[in-house]
């Protein structure tokens, strides 16, 4: 049978504890397959207990190439960077782009074809990145009733149905989920989770007892998982007041609060552990629990451990969940059910009880060949059955009009995005370029004061010209010679920007008094300021020596507010005129910008902000 290449779109990071998500992987690697794992990318904005996650993924980023990481020979890892807004249609967008584009890069250097989508969420991104990936193969695998934990159901509910259309193939986890996805489809299979034939279907005696288990003494009540809100933290609580002499055992994450467990006596709490050590741990317990809450949510689940506790052999006790029931209801009542919590504790008593009998013989091997019908690898057989059956009935031209029709459809919509992008480009550089927009922006940087009569005249030289042909320093110099010769003040003051090789206010001073100022008259700082604050700081010392107590300032016109601004600031005290200079902006709006002048008015008014920041202003 040919290899088959795998994207699975996960609901889960790889890192999170072992799930339904990391047994299919293994399976698909075990029979050959190549698998890219995409890590989850959300149902919600985010949140704050959320912080630890993001914390996660950044690091996962970090030491990827490029979002990809390689864990062996047949799995990638991409963890995708994005905005963490899953419904607005602008981040859909943005999003899809994002993903969707490396998805494809990374394809084509894996030489991935024809590959299989199977994906574990419904919403709006993911399902615009297939239908841009274009697999050969679109599988929705519904493992949760993600909706029922979500403030605002109903958007997700929605694209969930339209997901429920669009897949070739649905595999559902529980038979609510399933009844509801054959209202949207004819392709549902329910395929629950499964367990490691491998890891459990093994002599427990043969098994290492944890250190951290050696010292607890029997009988021990036993539960793996992870400890969320639908676990029932109450109905645990009254299983260790009601059962005094046993121990409950909890190994797994913490996701949500316990601190009404913690301290307990006879509670011991574990904490996460590596998934390969659950034998070990199951292996120890005299009865294994499923203390969940009984709502909408956990009616939609069929938990891993219920196999697992089996297959170990171990007497099980739950609490009354649907996909148990249905269970119990095909295995000969192989589990106990708590009707309400008295009936739990009633079920959990009898069975420690009762443990000689209950955990050897018959009773041991029916659990363990219930759990044999019950491997991932029969489970995946199937999966891998389905999925070639519907990739030949495609092959043979027997698809859907509808699965086709969305193709063309959606194809049809990405040139018309595509087009809207082109239009939106175009529409931009027209409104940048050939309109007054900028003008306008440009004219409030310029300080347009009528002159007066001050004390000296200050001229910034600024960007580091040296030529004093260049026509920004001519302008200066020539307003300086203007207001000279107007009789506006007798000292000139020419201050540089930056360090140059021949001084470029040294240049401006020769044009000065090649132009009738006499040299005396003129005034240079010999520093070189690195900043306009600095400038202002080093010219107002000039300023103080000199007893000059107003000014008329002359520098380039888009510099000319900022500079004020901050000799406001710096020198209240301080007359300030920045007149209206031969270099500005015509009378008349312009209807054209070029680059530069552009890319000096964005910094000016980036410029003005950082030092109101800094106070400067």
């Amino acid at each position: 049978m040919k290899r088959r290449d795998y994207i699975i779109f996960s609901s889960i990071n790889w890192s999170t504890h072992w799930q339904l998500h990391h047994h299919l992987v293994t399976s698909i690697i075990n029979s050959g397959g190549n698998v890219l794992f995409v890590e989850n990318t959300g149902v919600r904005p985010p949140r704050i207990q959320d912080f630890g996650r993001i914390i996660d993924r950044i690091k996962s980023r970090l030491r990827s190439n490029h979002g990809f990481r390689r864990i062996d020979s047949q799995l990638t890892l991409f963890s995708p960077i994005f905005f963490p807004f899953p419904y607005r249609k602008e981040f859909i967008f943005l999003n899809t782009m994002f993903i969707s584009k490396s998805i494809e890069k990374w394809t084509r250097a894996a030489n991935f074809q024809e590959f299989v989508c199977i994906s574990f969420l419904p919403t709006p991104v993911i399902q615009e990145v297939i239908k841009y990936i274009n697999p050969k193969l679109v599988v929705y695998y519904c493992a949760d009733d993600m909706s029922r934990t979500l403030l605002n159901s109903s958007k997700l509910k929605n694209y969930e149905n339209r997901f429920f259309q669009d897949s070739d193939i649905i595999f559902t986890t529980s038979h609510k989920i399933y009844n509801r996805a054959l209202k949207f489809s004819n392709f549902v299979h329910n395929i629950p989770s499964g367990i490691d034939a491998d890891k459990f279907l093994s002599n427990d005696e043969s098994l290492a007892i944890p250190t951290d288990v050696e010292n607890i003494s029997h009988p021990i009540i036993g539960y793996v998982g992870a400890i969320s809100e639908v676990f029932d933290q109450k109905l645990v609580l009254g299983l260790a007041k009601k059962l005094p002499h046993a121990n409950i055992l909890l190994v797994g994450p913490k996701y949500t609060n316990i601190s009404d467990l913690e301290g307990v006596k006879n509670i011991i709490i574990l904490g996460e552990r590596v998934h390969d050590l659950m034998p070990s741990y199951i292996s120890n317990f005299d009865v294994a629990i499923i203390p969940y809450i009984i709502n909408d949510s956990t009616d939609s689940v069929y938990s891993c451990k219920l196999n697992e506790y089996l297959a170990m052999g171990k007497a099980v006790v739950s609490t009354n969940l649907l996909e148990v029931r249905i269970f119990n209801k095909k295995n000969a009542d192989v589990i106990g059910i708590g009707l309400d919590s008295s009936d739990f504790f009633e079920k959990v008593k009898w069975f420690i009880n009762n443990k000689q009998a209950c955990s050897t013989g018959d009773f041991r091997d029916i659990r363990i060949n219930i759990s044999k019908e019950n491997t991932w690898d029969k489970r995946f057989l199937k999966i891998e059955e389905i999925i070639n059956k519907s990739i030949s009935s495609k092959s043979d031209g027997n698809t859907d009009w509808r699965s086709n029709f969305s193709k063309i459809y959606y194809h049809y919509t990405v040139l018309r995005l595509f087009r809207r992008k082109v239009v939106f480009l175009v529409f931009l550089v027209f409104l940048v370029f050939y309109t007054p927009l900028f003008w306008f922006l440009g004219d409030f940087l310029v300080v347009k004061d009528f002159p007066h009569k001050s004390d000296a005249i200050v001229v910034f030289s600024g960007d580091g010209e040296v030529d004093y042909r260049n026509s920004s320093y001519q302008k200066r110099a020539l307003d300086a010679i203007k207001f000279y010769n107007g009789g506006y003040a007798r000292n000139i003051i020419l201050s540089s920007g930056r360090e140059q090789t021949i001084s470029e206010v040294k240049i401006i001073k020769l044009f000065l008094v090649s132009n009738g100022i006499p040299g005396s008259s003129i005034h240079i700082l010999d520093k070189y300021p690195s900043s306009t604050y600095q400038n202002i700081e080093m010219v107002s010392d000039i300023l103080d020596k000199k007893n000059i107590n107003s000014i008329l300032f002359v520098t380039s016109p888009y510099h000319s507010l900022r500079s004020v601004l901050i000799w406001n600031k710096y020198r209240p005290d301080l007359k300030i005129t920045a007149p209206k200079i031969i270099d500005t902006h015509s009378q008349n709006i312009q209807w054209n910008m070029d680059l530069g002048k552009i890319r000096v008015i964005i910094y000016e008014y980036m410029a003005i902000v950082y030092n109101w920041v800094l106070g400067r202003i």
